[in-house]
């Protein structure tokens, strides 16, 4: 039984994880270890909703079921969680190492941040003079972010520059409001820059690159610009940002190991560090250490398949959008969803789960469900399931076993398991199996998951809003007092006749029309309660041997029947049955409105002849009065009659 190791992480710094969980994939081989994946997106700026839908893959595991736990702390910075994390792994007894965050129960492995941070800044000063910076920070709960910003103080101040001089500006890591930021201020090119821009990470500092750039002003050599991470966007940018390399490769691979040395009792050090890398560069004036060339001509080349992916990807994603909203009911959905998916496995890769709520079922015959906004279902339906390319059925299975089938041959697994989300309301989760690489291809994974999510909404929309309507028509056409179907509907019905018999279209049927006896008298001896309990109990004895045909009240008193496939083939033997019946009922000498006492006749449709449902109602009409007739002149109705 493989080592299970559960890896949780925001993936917005997608290089980031990449990177790290690419260490952690190669310190496990050939290990007896499998990795699972809990990552999401959750927005900083967005409605708390929204966050709470996302960080709900979190909740998804059972910490007890793993033999222990990695934390890419430093991207997991919303309120709490971090903490909550870690609180389910204390009181499972679980050990964990995380990477940029630390906590008293857990290990750490680290980057040096603050030796990594001070290099940087003191170069900025030392080597460029720089003296009133501004800071654009990630968001205030982040520590990477703060202990950045608390070296650059130290270092200014060790330099005799007063700390007070460094602005700060909280990014909340949105490049789009930091862009905003600098054309706010400097825009109008009356407002003077600081000398250098020192930014929480590189994408900052592309952003802000891109927006001094837009205003007229470059880059270094109108002010400096800086970085931290490393990024290989950042490196290959013009200019290239210097920036700091936190080796996250090898913060994986050390947290990996550190974690299953602690697993099998060996003792460690609570704290391991490694070094960071500075990379001077052109946005500070420096020239980079690197062929810069080189790296974009091959960048460059690399443009085109990049596009042509993109293309394969939102070709992909589009059929399999338009073939799953095609369905009308949830049957035809997880049809036309598992069809979309047996096409091209490019993005998805050959192993890949699709899980749902039970509960997205239910809401599309009954509007007012109510989903999980926290957990998941003990019990979930597996609408996809591929194990190495092969589509397999798993109409049920238990979450906590968090994916519906593990081949038992293969070794270090890895998989990563993302959420399926309305803001708060869990539809469920995505799985995807060895396939590491999916989370640095970040933006095509946000997308990925997010189109998948907008398909999961629009098909619970399209499909209950077809649900309600059916069940408003069945409403505005539906008799209160028997609960048949009305005058309206018959219309309807007739209209939809008529269509066809004007197509040519081949059709066989008959109409029986029925009509009550004595419902005045009921009504007018013992009123008109009794009178409707009359009615009801006729209708029920017209549904009973009618029961393969639509029975429309289409009057007070009167009822027409539409007699298809076997009530059609049997209609004599089924209008002599109603005659059988008014019998019985009579001979248990019930009250009035307990007896039955119905004349009916049956029109039959003829082609050569008809042209309209008209035709075959008025011969059906007059046969119910001719066995009117017939009742009274033989006495008949002495039986049914008060």
């Amino acid at each position: 039984m493989p080592k299970k190791i559960a890896l949780f992480s925001c993936g917005w710094a997608f290089d980031l994880l990449h990177d790290y969980s690419k260490g952690v994939a190669k310190r496990m081989y050939g290990l007896d270890v499998d990795l699972y994946m809990f990552v999401c997106y959750p927005p900083y700026v967005e409605a708390e909703t929204v966050r709470m839908g996302e960080l709900n893959i979190f909740n998804l595991p059972f910490i007890e079921d793993f033999d222990g736990v990695l934390i890419l702390g430093n991207a997991i910075d919303h309120v709490g969680v971090f903490e909550s994390i870690i609180k389910r792994c204390k009181d499972a007894n679980v050990p964990v190492v995380s990477t940029g965050r630390k906590d008293e129960y857990a290990y750490f492995v680290g980057s040096d941040n603050y030796d990594g941070a001070m290099n940087l800044y003191t170069h900025l000063i030392e080597r460029h003079g720089i003296k009133n910076p501004i800071y654009i920070a990630g968001n205030a709960n982040n520590d990477d972010s703060n202990t950045r910003y608390e070296t650059l103080c130290e270092v200014l101040r060790d330099h005799g520059i007063p700390s007070d001089n460094v602005e700060m500006f909280y990014s909340m890591w949105e490049p789009k409001l930091t862009v905003d930021f600098i054309h706010e201020r400097y825009s109008d090119r009356k407002t003077e820059l600081p000398d250098a821009f020192v930014c929480a990470n590189d994408t900052l500092a592309i952003a802000v690159c891109l927006a001094l750039e837009e205003i007229g002003y470059e880059v270094p050599s109108d002010t400096i610009v800086t970085g931290y991470d490393n990024d290989f966007s950042a490196e290959i940018y013009s200019p290239s940002i210097t920036s700091v390399d936190q080796r996250y490769n090898d913060l994986g691979s050390y947290a990996l190991k550190l974690l299953l040395d602690v697993i099998d009792g060996n003792r460690r050090n609570k704290e391991v560090y490694i070094g960071c890398e500075l990379f001077q560069s052109e946005s500070c004036g420096c020239s980079c250490m690197r062929d810069l060339d080189y790296m974009r001509r091959m960048q460059g080349k690399s443009v085109f398949y990049d596009r042509m992916m993109t293309t394969i990807f939102e070709r992909s994603v589009t059929s399999i959008e338009g073939e799953t909203l095609a369905g009308a009911t949830y049957e035809e959905f997880e049809a036309n969803l598992r069809h979309a998916f047996e096409g091209d496995s490019g993005f998805i890769g050959d192993t890949f789960h699709l899980i749902l709520e039970p509960s997205f079922k239910k809401a599309m015959s009954n509007i007012e469900t109510k989903f999980r906004t926290k957990g998941y279902s003990k019990i979930m339906n597996a609408v996809v399931s591929i194990e190495n390319g092969k589509h397999m059925s798993f109409p049920e299975f238990e979450s906590r076993k968090l994916v519906p089938y593990i081949d038992p041959e293969k070794k270090n697994r890895v998989f990563v398991f993302v959420p399926i989300h309305e803001v708060m309301d869990n539809y469920g989760y995505m799985v995807f199996g060895d396939n590491v690489d999916i989370v640095g291809n970040g933006n095509h994974l946000f997308e990925f998951i997010t189109r998948i999510n907008v398909i999961m909404s629009k098909v619970r929309q399209n499909i209950s809003l077809r649900v309600l309507n059916k069940k408003l028509v069945e409403l505005t056409e539906t008799d209160v007092m028997t609960h048949v179907k009305n005058r309206q509907a018959y219309a309807t019905k007739e209209a939809e006749l008529n269509s066809i018999i004007r197509s040519g279209a081949r059709l066989s049927f008959a109409l029986g029309v029925f009509d009550i006896n004595n419902l005045k008298k009921i009504n007018d001896s013992r009123g008109h309660e009794a009178g409707d309990a009359y009615i009801v109990n006729c209708c029920q004895m017209l549904c009973k041997i009618f029961k393969n045909s639509p029975v429309y009240r289409i009057g007070g008193d009167e009822f027409a029947i539409l007699l298809l496939d076997e009530d059609y083939e049997r209609r004599d033997e089924l209008l002599k049955a109603v005659k059988t019946r008014m019998i019985e009922i009579a001979s248990t000498n019930p009250p009035p409105e307990g007896l039955v006492s119905v004349a009916g006749g049956i029109g039959v449709f003829k082609r050569p002849g008809d042209d309209k449902v008209a035709e075959v109602f008025a011969r059906a009409d007059a046969a119910m009065y001719e066995d009117k007739v017939k009742m009274k002149e033989k006495g008949y109705e002495i039986n049914y009659k008060i």
